[in-house]
């Protein structure tokens, strides 16, 4: 132990005691310093001409200009492959005017199978309507051989009636020499062979009855005896023509929904679709087509939550275009939202707490101001109840 060299027994400890220091001052010297925010934020730039900005009088905000009601994000109706594009960016439709379209073979189809199932069904309804007449010329046959049989019924029963007079009056002579008894049995078989007669004539009215009654019901299919409208027949032919013509209806209807046509008069802000591509049958993130109603351009502003107990719906409010401080438009308030949401739109300021929430406001930008195209950005500021007029 007494060998040992001094520059080991001292030397590294101090070595490592200064190394150790040297690297906590680096350390030291080195480390980030976050100021901190003083809350709430000013604007950028001022909301009027006066030289001093007190952040307690305006309240600064951030707007994303949108067309009244916001974008209207355009789908198919049904998915299917694009086969033409009606309008480009920019253009001004109407409603009802096409914006796409998509592949429709499969849609016409159905659509010329219904109506030659529209066409038999009618066809079928005319064939029965046509087939009354004949069937009355049934019933007033079958009428009239009615009456006759009950005509040949009377006569025979007068005949025989005769007969039995001439019968009674033959028996009831009792001189041979009057009347033989060959002339007796001739009345007697002659009453007979009137009585066959009638008989007849009962069968063949019985007959021609039930002739007249299967003509009256089958006149009944097709003719209400009692009103003369439309028998079960007839009806049902004409409820399957009414249901030939709902069923071409729903094929037409389905046939346009593979037209898509603009719900409303604007502008066409965005199309993401090309001839040739698959369209689902669902919203995608920035829609097919993207339109924007008609009439005064909007700006959605929103205001942080540390600044919504000092807003009010009545205050004066200004925006000027990021990048262009000079140029000051004049807000209208049009609506507020009352759902306070997390915040989506950022300015880029390194201050900027993006873990917040914000409230919603729309104003109207004031008519005349041109902007080069909707979603640019806004510096805001909002009057509050200290500000200046």
């Amino acid at each position: 132990m007494s060998n040992r060299s001094k520059v080991l027994t001292w030397g590294l400890p101090l070595a490592g005691i200064s190394s150790l220091m040297l690297g906590a001052g680096f350390v030291a010297k080195n480390r980030p310093i976050t100021p901190d925010e003083i809350q709430p934020r000013p604007p950028t730039t001022a909301p009027s001409e006066a030289a001093t900005i007190d952040a307690a009088r305006y309240i600064g905000a951030l707007g994303t200009s949108e067309p009244p009601g916001e974008p209207i994000a355009i789908a198919a109706h049904t998915a299917g492959v694009v086969t033409e594009v009606y309008v480009g960016v920019g253009d001004r439709v109407e409603q009802g005017q096409p914006l796409f379209g998509v592949e429709s073979s499969r849609g016409e189809a159905e659509v010329a199978l219904r109506e030659a199932q529209v066409s038999v069904a009618a066809r079928d309804l005319a064939s029965l309507r046509a087939s009354i007449p004949p069937r009355r010329a049934a019933v007033r046959s079958a009428s009239a051989a009615v009456a006759s049989a009950s005509a040949d019924l009377k006569s025979a029963e007068a005949d025989l009636a005769d007969r039995r007079n001439l019968l009674v009056i033959a028996e009831g002579v009792n001189d041979p020499r009057a009347i033989s008894r060959e002339q007796v049995d001739r009345r007697r078989f002659a009453v007979d062979q009137a009585e066959a007669r009638v008989a007849t004539a009962d069968a063949l009215i019985a007959r021609a009855e039930a002739d007249l009654a299967e003509a009256e019901a089958d006149l009944a299919r097709f003719v209400d005896p009692a009103t003369g409208a439309d028998g079960p027949e007839i009806e049902a032919a004409g409820s399957r023509v009414e249901q030939a013509r709902r069923s071409l209806a729903q094929a037409e209807a389905d046939l346009a929904l593979l037209t898509v046509r603009s719900p409303v008069n604007g502008t066409v802000l965005q199309v993401n679709t090309r001839v040739g591509e698959f369209a689902p049958a669902s919203v995608p993130s920035e829609g097919l087509v993207v339109l924007g109603r008609s009439g005064p351009m909007h700006l959605r502003v929103e205001i942080d939550e540390v600044d919504i107990p000092r807003f009010s719906r009545s205050a004066r409010a200004w925006a000027s275009p990021r990048g262009a401080s000079e140029s000051r438009v004049t807000l209208q308030l049009v609506e507020v939202e009352p759902l306070v949401v997390p915040k989506r739109n950022l300015s880029g300021r390194t201050s900027e707490l993006i873990d917040t929430r914000v409230l919603q406001a729309v104003y109207a930008i004031e008519e005349g101001f041109e902007s080069p195209g909707i979603g640019q950005q806004f510096d805001v500021y909002i009057e509050t109840n200290g500000g200046d007029s």
